[in-house]
């Protein structure tokens, strides 16, 4: 058996039912070894960057392992913006790379280059990886696969990348012969994790206003029926992060919203006034904290944070009481056990519920908004009309925040982003990926903007050639909106690069749809808008639908940083959104003991 061919099967065995991949010279017979594969089926794609993509958006509809094959030099290269995504957000993924002949790698050498389209990538994806490794000998694969799997689908998932020299991978090797990876013991001994989780549930009994803050670790240990269990039982508010966005039905009556630099007013201010909080499965980034880090949960007397990576517990400019390594589920299993009561404060839910009606993120003037499209209007007229087992992909700006910030997940609706990374051009190939790991009545929904579409433009022909019914909307804001905004409040009006004026042309969408023979929609206002919604989403097939606009639409609320006399930045506090309130209604909304 080829080398080649073990490593195909070897996906196929741990149940890898896709494998997305640009064919080249350095992989060809990893290419060879795809063709002949029994049940898994390949997918080519245009662009090596949408390859990775495509596997990030499989792993995370899937919550296993994504797979992605790319040939040396700029094969590799072109796919580490991928890489970094499933790093940064925590995403299994199997990178294999197809490279020169071992013996025209540079090795150690200092040299930059032997061989054709040879590159050091391993080298430069090990800051990117849980593992990394160049193969240099035939008979070492089944240990290098069995590693590179374990490592990437256990603890904090992440990607992994085998790059495999042309020569080893058409060497012939005996499979039973080969020595495998031996998984290191788990720990059994939790004495001391279950003791700290008891103090919590001591310390957590003691307070009135808690507060629960979900993060992606808590999808990826698939808490969610722990978790109902313990808020039905103990009735303790809670919020979500960006990427745990559909952890919950939103109708939840103990939901309240996602806080954050890009989150709504309410639930900010419904963080800075718990008295206990408790984070569960986030990093806490500034997307999540504001920049005022040390003033996050300010009023909060003991702040907890778990997490499986005991590296982010270690960061210094968080302002945490009690840290715990664990596991999102087992902590909640134990948490459930050791809270022998927990009495409720009405008031305390009651001033959440109060707080967050009070800052609704769709405005009344944004639907009666007559001219263009409404970016949340539209996001939340989604919401309405999508069934509830459908997936929602999103690319970046405001296609991101704005969906983030107005969607409204009901039923089993899975909503997926890269955040961490938030790499403009994801949302296309990651529906892709979503399609391919999805269950069969789901429908995949693509929200881009015209800047994003324009980076992955080129895998239409992927949808259309797979006959994807994809249904991808296209935010037409005539530019980089968000980048335009920052340099029109931070850089005194001076637009560089983001719209037409600056230098940024986008092209005639219609014309693209009909070169695809894609189905296409344009909807110029919010006339209307949840009829014609019903429209594009019952269409057969795939379909673009061009959402046209406001190229001067506010992105609100937001935290941002407020200038000094000096022109200084200066970071503003978490609740202290712009358009920024008055002291007066900042006052107004602290808890009243």
């Amino acid at each position: 058996m080829r080398v080649a061919d073990f490593v195909i099967e070897f996906l196929e065995k741990k149940g890898i039912s896709t494998v997305f991949t640009v064919s080249g010279g350095g992989s060809i017979f990893l290419c060879d070894a795809l063709y002949k594969a029994k049940k898994l089926k390949y997918i080519p794609c245009h662009h090596e960057q949408a390859v990775a993509y495509a596997a990030e958006g499989f792993a995370r509809v899937k919550n296993k392992p994504g797979a992605a094959v790319v040939t040396t030099g700029p094969g590799g290269t072109n796919s580490t913006s991928g890489v970094a995504c499933c790093w940064i957000d925590s995403v299994p993924a199997m990178f294999i790379s197809g490279q020169v002949f071992l013996n025209q790698t540079i090795g150690n050498s200092g040299i930059r280059q032997i061989g054709v389209q040879e590159f050091d990538i391993v080298n430069m994806v090990k800051s990117s990886t849980k593992y990394a490794v160049i193969v240099k000998r035939p008979d070492d694969i089944k240990y290098h696969l069995e590693k590179a799997y374990h490592l990437c689908s256990t603890g904090r998932p992440g990607p992994v990348w085998i790059d495999i020299p042309a020569n080893i991978q058409n060497a012939k090797i005996v499979p039973n012969k080969l020595k495998g990876f031996k998984q290191p013991k788990k720990l059994k001994n939790k004495n001391s994790l279950n003791k700290k989780i008891q103090q919590i549930a001591k310390e957590l009994i003691k307070h009135d206003r808690p507060l629960i803050h979900l993060g992606r670790g808590a999808k990826i240990s698939n808490c969610e029926k722990i978790f109902k269990k313990f808020i039905k039982k103990f009735n303790i508010p809670f919020v979500l992060t960006w990427n745990a966005d559909d952890f919950i039905d939103s109708s939840h009556p103990m939901y309240f919203g996602k806080p954050g630099a890009f989150g709504s007013r309410g639930s900010n201010f419904i963080v800075q006034n718990c008295d206990f909080y408790l984070s569960i499965g986030t990093r806490l980034p500034y997307m999540v904290t504001g920049y005022d880090v040390k003033g996050f949960a300010k009023n909060a007397k003991t702040r907890v944070m778990v997490d499986i990576d005991q590296k982010e517990l270690g960061k210094k400019d968080l302002n945490i009481n009690i840290k715990v390594k664990s596991d999102a589920k087992y902590f909640l299993e134990k948490l459930f056990k050791y809270m022998k009561k927990f009495k409720k404060n009405s008031n305390w839910i009651n001033y959440c519920k109060k707080t967050r009606n009070k800052y609704p993120i769709v405005l009344e003037s944004m639907v009666k908004q007559k001219k263009f499209v409404n970016s949340y209007y539209f996001v939340n007229s989604l919401s309405k009309v999508l069934n509830k087992k459908d997936i929602i992909i999103t690319d970046m700006g405001f296609s991101f925040t704005s969906t983030h910030q107005a969607l409204e997940v009901k039923g089993e609706q899975k909503f997926h982003t890269n955040s961490g990374h938030a790499p403009m051009g994801w949302g296309l190939p990651a529906a892709v990926g979503a399609y391919y790991a999805r269950k069969s009545k789901n429908k995949i929904i693509c929200l881009t903007g015209d800047g994003g579409f324009q980076l992955n433009i080129q895998e239409l022909a992927t949808v259309q050639h797979n006959k994807i019914p994809i249904k991808i909307f296209i935010f037409n804001n005539s530019g980089y909106l968000t980048i335009k905004q920052t340099q029109q409040l931070g850089f005194g009006g001076r637009i560089m690069g983001a719209d037409k004026k600056s230098g940024l042309t986008f092209p005639n969408y219609k014309k693209i749809s009909e070169s695809h023979k894609m189905k296409y929609f344009k909807i110029l206002s919010n006339k209307s808008l949840r009829q014609k919604l019903k429209k594009v989403i019952n269409a057969k097939g795939n379909v673009i639908c061009e959402l046209v606009m406001d190229p001067d639409e506010e992105q609100i609320p937001k935290a941002i940083n407020r200038r000094d006399k000096n022109g200084k930045s200066v970071p503003t506090k978490f609740e202290d959104m712009y358009p920024f309130l008055s002291k007066d209604e900042i006052e107004s909304n602290k808890y009243k003991l």
